[in-house]
């Protein structure tokens, strides 16, 4: 089955995915200081990098992250299938009076974009995963970027996934059970646990960007080790990650020198134990045995595909399985040696996989009323987002690197 492409879904749809509204400079500013923790703190990526690069941003939507871009100092070129989104990018950039910095806005995609021109910096945030296989959009940067210049993706990691799966499958089954439109099934549903966190988007976003969204697949999750292996054939090193794609335990003499296939090695070991962190979305490592990281690794790849089979059949076969595997998860964590903070962290997931297992459990017995106590009523699905969407900073082998390799 095939959807077409991402833009296609959101030209049908009355609300763009990320827009936030900014009104005033204030509002940018605060938006900007969230954009400035992100890229400086955890991409290493400081603002001061951004003076005066080109800059090519596919998918811009409606222009947020641009007009930050454009503070710092960039000069954007910004490529946005999406028509409707265009007037918006125009009028946020006029009232901020960023327009100068803005060189071209060009209505196509990323397979569809052609230029002659090599630029500093590409950035592809949120949609990004949908343009399969990677290689695609991995080469695409390669040839686009100038040597030693840096690719910006965020994109949805296949472990990191299951809570964002888990939600469209139990929304799925709250259509049918409370008898109501996608809109008011998600209020009943989840009014409590979007409410729980801060937001720069609108609840309808929400709904249209994730709980509706036939992109938001396991089918489209990009697996990180498999990134990173292809991004590594083709040309790139990885410069940063968030969460962290290298093992920031690892120590060893400053002036030695890893070749690029030593790193990779060594971040596709540590992506590996870090796929139950991923799930959590919090520090719970794998520190046993290779054996028994790929046995629970194989697991929670069960879960998530069991997990998605439910968003197309909420009451069908993997029903069952879904229930089990949730509580045998739940067992096996019990058991595993785990890095982790404290035994609070290891509380809290054990405590979200029998919410979960409660609430699916609820949905076999077609049971809408306790479906609906529990989604707006137990505090661990509540706090429990897991960590779906990834960003991945890659960077550009100069010919000499490559030569070197």
């Amino acid at each position: 089955m095939t959807e077409g492409k991402l833009f296609h879904y959101y030209e049908t749809q009355s609300v763009l995915p990320t827009f936030g509204n900014l009104r005033s400079p204030a509002e940018l500013e605060a938006y900007a200081a969230q954009r400035r923790d992100l890229f400086a703190d955890k991409l290493m990526l400081p603002p001061a990098l951004f003076r005066g690069a080109d800059l090519l941003e596919f998918g811009p939507d409606s222009g947020e992250n641009a007009m930050v871009f454009a503070g710092w100092g960039a000069e954007l070129t910004l490529v946005e299938p999406n028509r409707h989104a265009h007037e918006k990018i125009r009028a946020y950039f006029s009232r901020f009076i960023l327009t100068d910095r803005l060189s071209e806005l060009i209505l196509t995609d990323v397979e569809g974009f052609s230029t002659g021109r090599a630029f500093d910096i590409v950035d592809a945030e949120g949609f990004i995963y949908t343009v399969q296989p990677a290689e695609k959009w991995l080469h695409i940067f390669h040839r686009l970027l100038k040597p030693n210049g840096y690719a910006i993706v965020f994109y949805y990691e296949r472990y990191g996934g299951f809570f964002e799966l888990a939600l469209k499958a139990i929304h799925a089954a709250g259509k049918v059970l409370v008898d109501s439109s996608p809109l008011e099934a998600a209020r009943r549903l989840f009014d409590k646990k979007w409410n729980s966190i801060p937001h720069t988007r609108s609840f309808e976003s929400w709904l249209m960007d994730v709980l509706e969204n036939p992109f938001v697949r396991h089918r489209y999750f990009i697996d990180a080790p498999s990134l990173c292996t292809a991004a590594h054939e083709v040309g790139f090193d990885i410069h940063a990650a968030w969460p962290s794609y290298r093992d920031t335990l690892d120590v060893y003499w400053h002036k030695e020198t890893l070749s690029h296939e030593e790193k990779l090695r060594r971040t596709v070991q540590h992506l590996n134990r870090s796929r139950l962190s991923f799930l959590a979305g919090r520090k719970l490592y794998l520190v046993g045995s290779t054996d028994a990281v790929g046995a629970i690794s194989a697991s929670i790849e069960e879960l998530v595909l069991d997990v998605d089979r439910l968003i197309g059949d909420p009451f069908g076969d993997s029903l069952p399985s879904v229930i089990s595997r949730l509580a045998a998860l739940r067992e096996t964590i019990s058991t595993t040696a785990l890095l982790a903070d404290d035994a609070a962290d290891i509380a809290a997931i054990t405590s979200t996989l029998d919410g979960f297992r409660r609430i699916f459990e609820a949905v076999a017995r077609r049971d809408a009323p306790q479906l609906t106590a529990l989604t707006q009523s137990d505090p661990a699905f509540i706090s429990s987002w897991g960590q779906p969407a990834h960003f991945l900073v890659l960077r550009k082998r100069s010919e000499a690197a490559r030569e070197g390799a």
